[in-house]
């Protein structure tokens, strides 16, 4: 549909030494070669060669990637007008990640400032515990007590960690670092040999920095959590302060004690009242311990003066007793501190390296993909017998599900593909399905029998279809309604999002656009591409329902707002193009003629009935989708400057409701990789995840006091465990808009 070549007016030399064996092009960006993959775009070619590309949607909706096309020839996946102006337009700008250079390419790209250094020391100093060392290439500003994100050469992944030195002119910067369970960058870091490796920081980020007045200070420290205290107190010897302080840290045993010889000299040096307490709380009782006992925070309250200011670093569980212990202790809430070491990564790093657990694809895992098509002829069948046969296959769909999902675990497998073409099939398949469930399902409506096709059926297979439509009672009609808008919204919506990704296959954006017409939403191809992808658990987006909203509610509120989202957008695109808003080009106009259409054909095989039962079955499946989004994305919260991660949905990995959805289910790895294929798409069992499988989890949003009764512990748990300490900000502010007293309480706690 919007496939185009963009080729560089520019006449700057491309110099380039390529391995033709494996390698296409290569593309030099801000003067860095990379080498490019057959059919890979540039975005993804150069992420994967550790070059820091600005990104966040990656499927072309949101222009994070624009960049400069100074040389070469490229071949674009999708229409740049919908996001790029006239100007950048004029000036040969692209999307990297709708981009597949076809020859050699030369981009220019503004990005963020990222300082290169080596590693130069690395020390294990506990079985959990290990200390790196980086001379960086030019000096870092940041306050003592902030993080940086760290990678490293070896390993495409990247960690947010706080940095244990004060500022200095030398550029050194050191980390101390836990070993995570299943932790990719804190395993490699703490395994390999590090020592002349390259790594790269971005930063610094963060409010944790000690606070300048005469108060008393209270440090609580565990685990790695004592690197931005060590920070802090550096910089606190530098700069002369004579604040008493107490700094209390707390290791299981004995042996997990590190850096004492460190605080010991600066106890020394401080030039306050300096006082230190390690606090083991597993040391067997009959060891040489003299020390303290118990958990840390339990020694809080020994330390304390009324003009405590107090400074906590550890695990989310201590960082979390620890604040409820001061503020129970009369501790003013703005003289609390914190940085919350998660012991899961933001990122949810996306360069998995699975290839040790994929296995080739058997026959079974193509088979199951087709149990989305046994669905929708199962309903078709049911839907032509009538009566009673209509409510069995009502009702036995809904047991599929809901039973299915619940007895049959979680399909965490990634095979590889070898016949990614048998995949498509699958998905082109659903048109002539949902064709042959919209003429069924409203011919059982018409008060004749259309084309004669009642009496062909009845010959053909010896059961009265006719007797049937006509002892169908009004009951079994609004089952075969909700029959029908159900699969609309299966085999119609959800192929169509699989399929209108694919801006780049005019095949793929014909049928999916005619498979969204029959829920009057082809406007989906426009927003969910161009707007939701972009603005994903933020305030802008549409889909994303905030926290304390109404499913009802949300249901109106995003269809309406979708629908003027994408007349926006195409308006927008067709305005650069110099093409006229009422015209043939004009995607949002077309889309809902085509829908328009569909009803004329509802009123030719069924009359009235035929037309408005199929109107109803129609938006019953807009419906659905608006649910879906309403549950895919509830209560998140992101900067949008930020890009999508794995942990901005809610994910899961049911096994009925992946194989017969198109895997639309790992909807984490979706997001943050919008440009991967279904088949490829990752489980993400780390991933924030959603109640049960889809249908399930569509009932329980139906009924709003159990919905918010199971997520509002959800949403509380990824304010925990997933949000950055910028979106919890953000989550604050969205609690207060709630309404839900859980959530207004939870801003203080």
């Amino acid at each position: 549909m919007f496939l185009t070549d963009r080729t560089s007016t520019g006449k700057t030399k491309v110099s380039v030494k390529r391995d033709t064996e494996k390698m296409t092009n290569q593309v030099i960006i801000n003067g860095t070669s990379i080498q490019v993959r057959p059919e890979e775009n540039i975005l993804s070619a150069a992420l994967r060669q550790g070059i820091d590309f600005p990104h966040s949607c990656r499927v072309g909706g949101c222009a994070t990637c624009k960049c400069q096309l100074v040389e070469g020839k490229v071949k674009e996946l999708t229409e740049t007008g919908y996001l790029l102006s006239d100007e950048e337009l004029d000036n040969g700008f692209i999307l990297a990640c709708q981009s597949i250079p076809q020859t050699d390419v030369s981009i220019r790209v503004e990005n963020k400032e990222t300082i290169y250094g080596k590693v130069f020391q690395q020390k294990i100093l506990t079985d959990e515990i290990c200390e790196i060392s980086i001379q960086l290439d030019t000096k870092l500003n940041f306050n003592a007590g902030q993080y940086v994100s760290l990678s490293i050469e070896g390993l495409d992944a990247e960690r947010n960690y706080s940095i244990a030195n004060a500022p200095n002119e030398k550029g050194i910067v050191r980390f101390i670092i836990r070993k995570v369970p299943n932790g990719k960058l804190s395993n490699y870091i703490f395994n390999e040999p590090l020592v002349g490796k390259k790594a790269k920081v971005k930063g610094a980020f963060g409010n944790f920095y000690l606070r300048e007045n005469k108060n008393p200070i209270l440090m609580v420290a565990g685990g790695s959590g004592l690197a931005p205290i060590l920070a802090i107190l550096e910089q606190g010897i530098l700069n002369g302060i004579k604040r008493p302080l107490t700094l209390l840290f707390g290791a299981r045993k004995k042996e997990d004690l590190y850096k004492i010889n460190e605080i010991q000299k600066i106890e020394k040096i401080w030039k306050g009242k300096f006082t230190f307490v390690p606090i083991l709380s597993e040391e067997p009782k009959n060891s040489s311990w003299k020390g303290e006992r118990g958990l840390v925070t339990s020694k809080i309250k020994d330390h304390l003066t009324k003009d405590t200011e107090a400074y906590l670093c550890g695990p989310p569980p201590m960082v979390d007793i620890a604040t409820k212990e001061l503020l129970q202790s009369g501790i003013e809430k703005q003289s609390i501190f914190a940085d919350r070491f998660t012991t899961i990564d933001h990122s949810l790093s996306l360069q998995i390296d699975d290839k040790k657990t994929r296995y080739k694809a058997s026959f079974f895992d193509y088979l199951k993909f087709f149990l989305f098509h046994a669905v929708g002829l199962t309903s078709v069948v049911s839907l032509l017998m009538g009566g009673t046969y209509t409510t069995i296959g009502f009702f036995s769909l809904l047991f599929f599900y809901i039973v299915g999902d619940a007895i049959s675990g979680d399909d965490k497998s990634t095979p590889s593909y070898s016949k990614p073409e048998i995949l498509t099939l699958q998905l082109w398949m659903a048109l002539p399905i949902l064709s042959l469930i919209f003429f069924c399902s409203t011919w059982t409506v018409s008060p004749t029998d259309t084309l004669g096709f009642g009496s062909w059926l009845t010959d053909l297979f010896g059961y009265d279809f006719n007797l049937a439509k006509a002892n169908t009672p009004t009951l079994v009609h609004f089952y075969a309604v909700i029959l029908t808008g159900l699969m609309i919204g299966l085999v119609g919506t959800i192929t169509a999002h699989e399929l209108t990704h694919r801006t780049w296959d005019p095949i793929s954006m014909f049928i999916g656009r005619w498979l969204l017409a029959f829920s009057f939403d082809t406007i989906f191809s426009i927003e969910h591409v161009y707007g939701h992808h972009r603005y994903v658990s933020t305030t802008e987006d549409p889909a994303t329902a905030p926290r304390g909203r109404n499913v009802y509610y949300h249901i109106l509120a995003s269809t309406i707002k979708g629908n003027l989202s994408a007349w926006k957008i195409e308006t927008k695109r067709l305005k650069r193009k110099n093409l006229s808003i009422l015209s043939y080009h004009n995607a949002f106009l077309r889309g809902h003629l085509m829908s328009l259409s569909l009803v004329g054909l509802a009123y030719w095989i069924g009359g009235m009935p035929g037309m408005f039962f199929f109107i109803a079955a129609g938006l019953f499946g807009k419906t659905l989708l608006e649910i879906v989004n309403y549950m895919e994305h509830y209560g998140m919260v992101r900067l949008p400057e930020e890009p999508v991660q794995p942990r901005h949905s809610w994910n899961t990995n049911k096994r009925i409701s992946s194989w017969t959805m198109f895997n639309l289910t790992r909807h984490s790895h979706h997001h943050a990789q919008g440009e991967v294929a279904y088949q490829d798409l990752r489980p993400y069992p780390n991933a924030p995840m959603m109640i049960s499988g889809y249908l399930t989890t569509i009932v329980v949003a139906l009924i709003p006091p159990l919905w918010h009764y199971l997520m509002i512990p959800k949403v509380m748990e990824w304010d925990k465990k997933f949000a950055s300490p910028e979106e919890l900000e953000l989550a604050k502010i969205a609690n207060e808009k709630s309404g839900i007293a859980r959530l207004i309480a939870s801003n203080k706690e």
